[in-house]
């Protein structure tokens, strides 16, 4: 197994690991600043397509919050309910044996 050194042309694991890392908000920014350039020119050739996919991702929140809200609702309440079945199915086996003696 070679050792290679920090200037030489095989970098190591880690210091891959670290270049890629020094570079990911350089990379970001530059992702985000085209991504803005993208819009405002969007924006400025049709605004009814930025005004309506916005609404879309308004109702598209409004909907995955509704959702949520339902399961975690329905979490408690109907594994309450399950459990309170489950232990009255459970129940007569554990008093049978009480019973008998």
């Amino acid at each position: 197994m070679e050792v290679a050194s920090g200037s030489g042309d095989k970098a190591g694991f880690f210091t891959q690991g670290r270049s890629w890392l020094k570079a990911l908000p350089v990379k970001f920014k530059a992702n985000m600043v085209g991504m803005a350039r993208n819009i405002k020119k969007l924006g400025q050739e049709d605004p009814r397509r930025v005004v309506h996919s916005l609404k879309v991702g308004l109702a598209l929140t409004y909907a995955i919050w509704a959702v949520m809200t339902v399961v975690l609702v329905f979490e408690f309440s109907v594994g309450k309910s399950l459990t309170f079945l489950k232990v009255q199915q459970e129940s007569p086996f554990m008093v049978k044996p009480l019973l008998k003696s």
